[in-house]
């Protein structure tokens, strides 16, 4: 806590007595330009009231710098019929003051933390108050108490120096070291004022301590500057303050970022991870298309499955059968699978590899971005765009016949690959009445596309759908400007209006 009683107090004897005195002077405005900062233009000083983090920040800028536009008049009591500054008013022991205008209007300066406030009274009523949502406050309850009245309002039933809540850490400590809980009623009321001498006066320090800005009134060995007057103290520890805080909220948050998508990364590692040993323990198609050939005579027609002996005869081994196919069929069935597995085995172990180097990676950036210590280049990396590498596409791409064939990642993938990355003379391929990719010839010269191209094409939106492992597949064909995204429809459904067919063999390029 910065604002203390005593700082309150010597920012108010400035703003009253000394080169920055306002008294006897005008408001010339009281306005906002968000809903977290107050500025009090006077004659021959601005204020900027911040209220930042829990936080009320007092600073001095130029006014002339301020921004122009957008300004929301406050106060307007203030800076008519040439009101002026008539006092300016100290509570010694509490944390407010007040000034006094010649129209019988006060702004207090309520500065209780995060509860801080600027409030318009006349007469204790309340006319308004800065922030808007500020909770009213009766100020009437407040009273200009000496050290001997504070003593004595103090309840014996509770600590007396956590009562002391005009007072920071530093300053508790400080009195308890002077025995204040056990001394008499008037030797508390000394030990007060002495406290409020010795911080009314002196220079204050603003010091670094563990990473974070503090204003005292003591010497350190991690003082930044120090200030004999305490409105320049205080707007030089606000900007202080706030710059550190913005500095550290930018890189907390961009570190937040940066370990999420560490997390997902490994999260997929372990997905992967889990597959693969799956793949590794499960008996393979080949396997049992290999039992299946070996005990033909043991398999029974139409039946949906059957337990066989491993060739070690160690073990029972289940196979699920297609009870429409004979034992053989099932077999061949098998074997055509088989070939996908192990390519099922080689993507997964591809993508781990692809998976190990990018957690490096990022790890990496994490530790290099947890290093940096200028908010310049915080900024710079956190506000950096992605290059067109780094962006996701929602299609895989390979080039065939000198033409680039885009194919869908998923359901959602192939909404965006139509709604985006084709034109009206590409042509648009899908499996017939099974789910899939949808598969795009680009065509931007709008060139006849070949029947050779067409066919190659259907072969991989064979390839990326559900008939991927029959032996044929029917797939429709057209151009993409007959193809249309039904309103409200499920992710991945489309309309076609017109379409060709062919028959082809599931195949990948």
């Amino acid at each position: 806590m910065h604002l203390h009683s005593f700082t309150i107090a010597r920012l108010a004897i400035e703003l009253r007595e000394k080169g920055n005195s306002i008294a006897q002077k005008q408001l010339i405005q009281a306005f906002t330009t968000d809903k977290d900062s107050l500025v009090l233009s006077f004659e021959p000083i601005t204020l900027k009231i911040s209220f930042f983090k829990g936080e009320a920040l007092f600073q001095t800028p130029d006014e002339s710098k301020l921004q122009k536009k957008n300004r929301l008049l406050c106060f307007k009591e203030l800076t008519e019929n040439d009101c002026y500054v008539e006092d300016i008013i100290t509570y010694p022991f509490d944390r407010l003051f007040q000034i006094k205008f010649s129209n019988g209007y006060s702004l207090y300066f309520l500065l209780f933390g995060r509860f801080s406030q600027v409030g318009l009274y006349k007469e204790g009523t309340l006319i308004s108050h800065f922030p808007a949502k500020s909770k009213d406050v009766d100020v009437t309850a407040y009273k200009r108490a000496n050290a001997l009245a504070i003593c004595n309002s103090l309840d014996s039933e509770i600590p007396f120096i956590k009562q002391l809540r005009f007072l920071n850490t530093d300053q508790k400590q400080e009195l308890e070291s002077l025995d204040f809980s056990t001394v008499s009623i008037e030797k508390k009321a000394e030990l007060l004022n002495k406290l409020r001498e010795k911080y009314l006066h002196g220079i204050s320090y603003i010091s670094k301590v563990e990473k974070s800005y503090k204003l005292s009134y003591s010497p350190s060995e991690e003082d930044v500057t120090s200030f004999d007057n305490t409105i320049e103290a205080l707007d030089n520890f606000s900007r202080l303050y706030i710059s550190h805080k913005v500095f550290n909220e930018t890189k907390s948050s961009y570190l937040g970022v940066l370990n999420k998508e560490l997390k997902s990364l490994k999260t997929k590692q372990k997905s992967l991870t889990k597959k693969l040993d799956s793949l590794s323990n499960a008996s393979t198609y080949k396997q049992k298309a290999d039992l299946l050939m070996a005990y033909l005579h043991l398999v029974p027609s139409g039946a949906s499955s059957i337990e066989l002996d491993n060739f070690e005869g160690t073990a029972k081994v289940s196979i699920s059968l297609n009870k429409m196919l004979s034992p053989q069929a099932n077999a061949e069935r098998f074997y055509r699978k088989s070939k996908n597995e192990s390519k099922q085995v080689d993507f997964v172990l591809k993508n781990l590899d692809q998976l190990k180097s990018k957690i490096s990676q990022k790890e990496t950036e994490i530790k290099s971005f947890g290093e940096l210590e200028s908010f310049k280049d915080i900024v710079k990396t956190a506000q950096a765009k992605p290059t067109k590498s780094d962006v996701r596409l929602p299609y895989r791409k390979l080039m065939l016949d000198g033409y680039e064939i885009r194919i869908g990642r998923g359901a959602k993938d192939n909404d965006e690959l139509l709604r985006s990355y084709t034109s009206k003379n590409d042509i648009w391929l899908h499996a017939k009445n099974v789910s899939g990719s949808h598969v795009i010839i680009r065509n931007p010269s709008k060139k006849e596309v070949s029947m050779t191209l067409i066919e190659k094409a259907a072969q991989i939106a064979a390839y990326y759908s559900k008939a991927k492992t029959e032996s044929l597949a029917v797939v429709m064909y057209t151009e993409r400007k007959f193809v249309r995204k039904p309103k409200g429809a499920t992710p991945g459904l489309v309309k076609v209006d017109k379409e060709e067919t062919i028959l082809v063999e599931p195949k990948n390029y």
